[in-house]
C-alpha cells in the first residue's frame, strides 16, 4: 500500500465507516485463505502507525491484553484505567448522578464526566443512555463477545469527531479475524452472592470477497445485599452519615388536646410535647435528637444490595461484501438487553410530602407539616394504654411531623418477600449501521455511511401516595371505602396504625418488640392500595448520516511523502422521549390531592407521593450539521504534521461552533520522539438539559434523604475548553514507554448546581435554622421547600437546575512502560505499567441567585462529595509482571489509588456536635481520610490444546475492603470495589 493511501477523516470514517474506524491496524478480507492489512485508521487521526507511534495519544486493548486481565466487563476495565475516575455501574443507588440507572454504566475520563468522553462502536456514535439526564452512553448494550480491541485517545477530539469527544475517545472495535466457531463461559465465584456467570458463541466465515460474523453474549449478575459486607456497616457513632435516617416509622409524635370542648376534633392543639415513640429501643432504632425534636435513628442501608442482579443479553451481526476491487459495502446490526428485576431499597421513603385540609383536619390548626392520627385509630387507644405517662387520657390525636416520618421501616415491607421495597430496570437498545467506501477513476476516495440506533428504559419503583395515606390513618382507607360516605374502621374502611405496636420484630436483626400486638397489626392488602408503583418509560434515538471524500494532492510532495487530505460532511439528529403513569405524569397528577379529589390547581406540583416527585412528559429533538476537513503534511520522514477543523451547527438548540486542532510528531532521533496537539473542543447542551420541565434525584442532607428536582435550562451555551497535549515516546529494543503532559481549560462548563453548596449556605452547620430569613438570602431560600417553618428538620425538597457554570482546569500527567525479556528459565518474560498523576483540578466559584455557594476549589486529592466534580485522587497506577512458557501464561498485576480527603467540614470535629441524646459518645473524624488502595490480582492462561483456552483470574488476592469513605456505603462506588477477593474461571474452545 501505498504511503498516501492512509487518508480518511477520523471524524467521519470513525462515524461512518464501521469496519475501519479506529484502531491498530484493521485487517480486510482480500482472499479466503489470508488477512492482509489494509488502509490503516488511528483513533483521533488519520495518520498511518500504530497508535503509540503517532501524534495524539492512543492506548490499545488488544484481545490478548484483555484476556491476560481476566476479561473484564466494560465497567471493571474502565475503573481499572489510571485515566478514568468516578465510573458508574457497580452500585448506583446513592449518587443522583446515577440514580434510576442500575444497570447501565458509563465510561468518565479524567474525572471529567460522562457526557465529556464520546464512545464509539467501530467508529461510529452510539446513542445517549435514556437514564436521569440523558447525556452519555450505556456501555452495558455493547455486545462484548464481538469485542476485539478497544482504542482510548487521551485527548480532546471534536475538531475530528464533533460534540462530547472532550476528555477523550474509546472506540470499542469488533473482531475482524473470525473464521470458524467459538463458544466460551465464565463463572466468577463472589463470597455472599450466587457469584456471576457468562456464555458466548462466535461464529464467522471468510469468503473470496465476502465474509460474515455473529456473536452472542449472556452475562449474570447475582444479587449481593449491603449486609454481606461488614464495612458496610460501622456503626452510628463510628459514621452517621453511612446508612443512618432521623426517618423512621417509629418516629416522634404529638399528642393533641381538644379546643373549644372536650370530646371536639377541632381545633386541634399541642396536649405535651413531642414524644419518642416507646418502640425505638426494643426495635433496635437509636435515640436521637433532630434539634429538639426527639427522634429514633434508621438503619436503612441493610434493606439495599451493593450488587444488583442483572441478567443481559446481546445478539451482534456483521457482514462485508467486495463488489470489486476498489468498492466494499459493510453492515452490522447489535440487540442488546439488560434487566435489573429486583433493585432494592428502603421498605418505603421518607415523607417530604404531607397532606392538605383535604384530608387532614389537623392542618387548620396549624399543624400543616405532617399527618393527623385521630384517638379512634385502634392503634393510637392501645400505644396509650401502653404508655399512659406519653399520651393524656384526654387526648383527641396525634399529629406526626412529616420528614421525621416514613409508614415502613424496622417491620420491612411486607408486600415484597424480603424486607425491601423492590422496583425493576429494563433496558432494551438495538443499532444498525451500513456504508460503502470505493475509489474514484481520478483516485479520490468516498465513504458514505448510515447509523441509526434507539435505546429504551422501563424504571418502576413504589411510593406512598399522600392523601391516601392519611386517609387510612383516620380508617378510610382501603379499596373497598369510598371517604365520602364510609364510616372509619367499619366494613371495607380499615385503619393503618403509624405506632410501634404494629410491629412484631425489627426484619433485619430479629429483635422482638414486647408491646406488639396483632390485634392492631396492619393488613398488607391496606398497605398495597396506598403503596403504589411508579413507571417511567424513557427512549432515546440518534441517527448519523456521513460522507467523505479523501485523497492526495497530485503534484504536490513534501520531503516525507504526498499530502494527503479529507473533507465532508455529518448529519446527525437525536430524539428523546419521556412517558410517565398517570399517578407520576404531572400533566394528570400534579397535586398532592389529585388522586382523592381532582384537584388540578396546586402551588406546589409535585405529584402525589410522600417522596418521588413526579415528572413532565418530554418529546424532544434537535438537528445537527456538520462540516469539517483534515489534512496530514509529512515534511519529512521523521517530521509530519496534521490540522483539522470542523464546524457544527445545531440552530436554535445550541448555536454553532467551529473548532480547530493541530497535532505533530518529531522523530528526532532513533530511539526518542516527541508527539504534541492543540486544539478547541467542546459539548452542546443535551436536549433533556433544554428542556424546562424536571427529574427528581434523591441527596443526603442534614441527616436524611431530601428530594432534588434538576430543572432544565433553555438559555445554556456550549460549553467550551482548549487542550493540549506535549508527549514523548522511547523505543528502543524490547523496551517502549510513553509520558505525556496533558491540560484542560473550560469556559462555560454545563453543570448542574451544586445541591451541598446551596445547602450549606442557608445551613452552614448542617442544623437548626441556619441563615433562614436573612435578607441577602431570600433568593436562595425560595429554591427550598420545607414542611413547615424554615429549617433542617422541616426541609422535604431543594431546586436546583442546569446552568453554564465557572471555569474549569485540569491537567497532569500520563505515564506508560512495558519491557520484554527474552529468556528467563526457557520462556520469555513481560514487565509493565501505567501511572496518572493530577496535579491540579481547579474549579471556578459557583454563584446561585446572586449568592456564592460554592467558592472556588482544587478537587485533586477530594471526594468532592455533592460538588460539580467526582472524587479525584491525585496518582493512580498499575503495573504488572508476566511470565510465558510454552502453553502456560502467569500475570501478576498490582493496582494503587492514592489516599484522597473528605472536603466537606459539617460530619467531621469540630463542626459537628452529638445530638442530646448521644452527647457523652466521642466524636470520630472516620472517613476523613479515605485510604490509599492497594489491590494484588492473579492470572493464569493455559493454552491446550484442541484449541482450548483456560484462564483463572484472582482478583484482590488478599481480600482487602475499599477504603472507608464516610458515605451511604462506607466505601467510594465510584473509585473502590465491594467485591473482595473474587475467583474467575473461564474456557473458550475453539472449532
Amino acid at each position: 500500500m501505498s504511503k498516501g493511501r492512509f487518508f480518511c477523516s477520523a471524524s467521519v470514517l470513525a462515524a461512518a465507516m464501521a469496519l475501519g474506524a479506529s484502531g491498530q491496524a484493521i485487517a480486510q478480507a482480500k482472499s479466503s485463505t489470508a488477512t492482509e492489512i489494509g488502509e490503516v485508521v488511528v483513533t483521533g487521526s488519520f495518520i498511518r502507525g500504530t497508535p503509540e507511534d503517532a501524534a495524539l495519544p492512543v492506548d490499545v486493548l488488544g484481545a490478548d491484553e484483555l484476556e491476560k486481565q481476566g476479561s473484564p466487563n466494560p465497567v471493571e476495565l474502565m475503573k481499572s484505567l489510571t485515566i478514568s475516575n468516578g465510573v458508574l455501574g457497580d452500585t448506583n443507588q446513592f449518587d443522583a448522578r446515577a440514580q434510576g440507572a442500575e444497570g447501565s454504566a458509563t465510561i468518565n475520563l479524567r474525572g471529567l464526566g460522562p457526557a465529556r468522553t464520546l464512545v464509539l462502536w467501530n467508529g461510529h456514535r452510539l446513542v445517549n443512555a435514556p437514564t436521569l439526564n440523558g447525556a452519555a452512553p450505556d456501555i452495558n448494550v455493547l455486545p462484548q463477545a464481538a469485542i476485539g480491541r478497544i482504542e482510548v485517545l487521551k485527548d480532546g477530539a471534536a475538531a475530528t469527531y464533533g460534540s462530547d469527544a472532550i476528555a477523550g475517545v474509546v472506540n470499542f472495535i469488533t473482531r475482524k479475524d473470525v473464521d470458524g466457531l467459538e463458544v466460551g463461559g465464565s463463572y466468577k465465584y463472589i463470597d455472599g452472592a450466587s457469584g456471576d456467570w457468562d456464555a458466548k458463541g462466535v461464529w464467522g466465515k471468510v469468503w473470496d470477497n465476502f465474509n460474515v460474523m455473529i456473536a452472542g453474549g449472556y452475562q449474570h449478575r447475582s444479587q449481593l445485599s449491603v449486609g454481606d459486607r461488614k464495612f458496610t456497616q460501622p456503626g452510628y457513632f463510628t459514621s452517621p452519615e453511612t446508612g443512618f435516617s432521623s426517618g423512621n416509622s417509629v418516629t416522634a409524635f404529638l399528642p393533641l388536646a381538644p379546643g373549644a370542648a372536650v370530646g371536639s376534633p377541632l381545633p386541634f392543639s399541642p396536649a405535651a410535647g413531642l414524644q419518642r415513640d416507646a418502640g425505638c429501643v426494643p426495635l433496635g432504632g437509636l435515640p436521637s435528637f433532630s434539634g429538639t425534636t426527639p427522634t429514633c435513628l434508621f438503619n436503612y442501608t441493610p434493606y439495599d444490595n451493593i450488587q444488583e442482579k442483572e441478567n443481559r443479553y446481546q445478539l451482534y451481526g456483521e457482514t462485508n461484501w467486495k463488489l470489486d476491487d476498489k468498492t466494499t459495502v459493510h453492515l452490522e446490526g447489535f440487540y442488546s438487553k439488560t434487566n435489573t428485576p429486583e433493585w432494592r431499597t428502603s421498605p418505603s421513603y421518607l415523607a417530604l410530602q404531607v397532606p392538605t385540609s383535604a384530608t387532614n383536619p389537623a392542618a387548620t390548626s396549624g399543624l400543616s407539616a405532617g399527618y393527623f392520627v385521630p384517638s379512634s385509630n385502634p392503634g393510637f387507644a392501645l400505644y396509650r394504654t401502653q404508655n399512659p405517662t406519653q399520651i393524656p387520657a384526654f387526648a383527641t390525636g396525634a399529629y406526626i411531623p412529616g420528614v421525621l416520618y416514613r409508614p415502613l421501616a424496622e417491620g420491612g415491607n411486607p408486600l415484597f418477600g424480603d424486607g425491601s421495597s423492590t422496583g425493576g430496570r429494563k433496558f432494551e437498545a438495538y443499532r444498525v449501521s451500513g456504508g460503502i467506501k470505493g475509489e474514484f477513476g481520478n483516485g479520490i476516495g468516498y465513504d458514505a455511511s448510515a447509523t441509526y440506533m434507539r435505546e429504551k428504559l422501563v424504571r418502576f419503583g413504589y411510593d406512598t401516595v399522600v392523601s391516601r395515606f392519611q386517609q387510612a390513618l383516620r380508617g378510610l382507607g382501603g379499596a373497598g371505602c369510598n371517604p365520602a360516605t364510609g364510616t372509619p374502621g367499619v366494613g371495607g374502611c380499615q385503619y393503618f396504625n403509624p405506632f410501634s405496636n404494629a410491629i412484631q420484630s425489627n426484619y433485619q436483626t430479629g429483635q422482638v418488640n414486647p408491646n406488639y400486638s396483632a390485634t392492631v397489626a396492619n393488613d398488607p392488602e391496606l398497605i398495597r392500595w396506598f403503596f403504589q408503583k411508579t413507571t417511567t418509560r424513557a427512549q432515546t434515538e440518534l441517527f448519523v448520516a456521513d460522507l467523505v471524500f479523501n485523497g492526495e494532492l497530485t503534484g504536490m510532495e513534501l520531503g516525507g511523502g504526498a499530502i494527503g487530505w479529507a473533507i465532508g460532511g455529518q448529519y446527525r439528529k437525536n430524539w428523546y422521549e419521556a412517558k410517565y403513569d398517570p399517578l407520576s405524569d404531572l400533566t394528570v397528577t400534579p397535586c398532592i390531592d389529585t388522586p382523592n379529589a381532582g384537584v388540578t390547581n396546586c402551588t406546589v406540583r409535585n405529584g402525589p407521593f410522600m417522596f418521588l416527585g413526579g415528572g413532565t412528559p418530554s418529546d424532544l429533538q434537535g438537528d445537527v450539521w456538520a462540516g469539517f476537513g483534515e489534512i496530514a503534511l509529512p515534511f519529512t520522514d521523521k517530521f509530519q504534521v496534521t490540522g483539522a477543523a470542523r464546524y457544527e451547527d445545531y440552530g436554535a438548540k445550541g448555536g454553532s461552533t467551529f473548532n480547530p486542532k493541530v497535532s505533530a510528531r518529531w522523530q528526532f532521533t532513533d530511539i526518542l520522539a516527541l508527539r504534541g496537539s492543540l486544539g478547541t473542543t467542546f459539548r452542546a447542551p443535551p436536549l433533556t438539559s433544554l428542556d424546562p420541565g424536571q427529574v427528581t434525584s434523591l441527596q443526603f442532607l442534614g441527616g436524611a434523604f431530601r428530594a432534588v428536582d434538576v430543572v432544565g435550562n433553555p438559555n445554556l451555551d456550549p460549553e467550551k475548553a482548549t487542550t493540549y497535549n506535549v508527549g514523548l515516546i522511547v523505543k528502543s529494543g524490547p523496551f517502549r514507554a510513553t509520558v505525556d503532559f496533558w491540560n484542560f481549560d473550560f469556559k462555560n462548563p454545563l453543570v448542574v448546581e451544586p445541591v451541598g453548596g446551596i445547602f450549606n449556605t442557608l445551613f452552614p452547620t448542617g442544623a437548626g435554622t441556619g441563615n433562614c430569613g436573612q435578607t441577602a438570602l431570600a433568593a436562595l431560600q425560595s429554591r427550598f421547600t420545607f414542611n413547615g417553618a424554615c429549617s433542617v428538620a422541616a426541609l422535604s425538597r431543594i431546586r436546583t437546575q442546569a446552568i453554564n457554570g465557572g471555569a474549569v482546569k485540569t491537567d497532569g500527567i500520563d505515564i506508560q512502560a512495558d519491557y520484554d525479556i527474552d529468556s528467563v528459565f526457557g520462556g520469555r518474560g513481560h514487565i509493565g505499567g501505567s501511572m496518572t498523576y493530577v496535579n491540579k483540578y481547579k474549579v471556578a466559584a459557583t454563584t446561585v441567585e446572586g449568592v456564592v455557594v460554592s467558592p472556588a476549589f482544587e478537587g485533586v486529592g477530594k471526594l468532592n462529595y455533592q460538588t460539580q466534580i467526582y472524587p479525584i485522587p491525585q496518582w493512580k497506577a498499575n503495573a504488572y509482571v508476566e511470565y510465558n512458557y510454552e502453553i502456560h501464561t502467569a500475570r501478576l498485576s498490582l493496582s494503587y489509588i492514592d489516599s484522597y480527603v473528605d472536603q466537606r467540614l459539617s460530619p467531621f470535629p469540630p463542626n459537628v456536635v452529638r445530638d442530646a441524646a448521644n452527647a457523652a459518645v466521642p466524636l470520630t473524624n472516620a472517613g476523613q481520610k479515605i485510604d490509599a488502595q492497594v489491590t494484588v490480582d492473579f492470572l493464569y492462561r493455559a493454552s491446550l490444546p484442541w484449541d482450548t483456552t483456560v484462564t483463572v483470574a484472582v482478583d484482590n488476592v488478599f481480600d482487602k475492603d475499599p477504603s472507608f469513605a464516610r458515605l451511604d456505603l462506607g466505601y467510594d462506588p465510584f473509585t473502590g470495589s465491594p467485591l473482595g477477593r473474587t475467583i474467575k474461571v473461564s474456557a473458550v474452545k475453539k472449532f
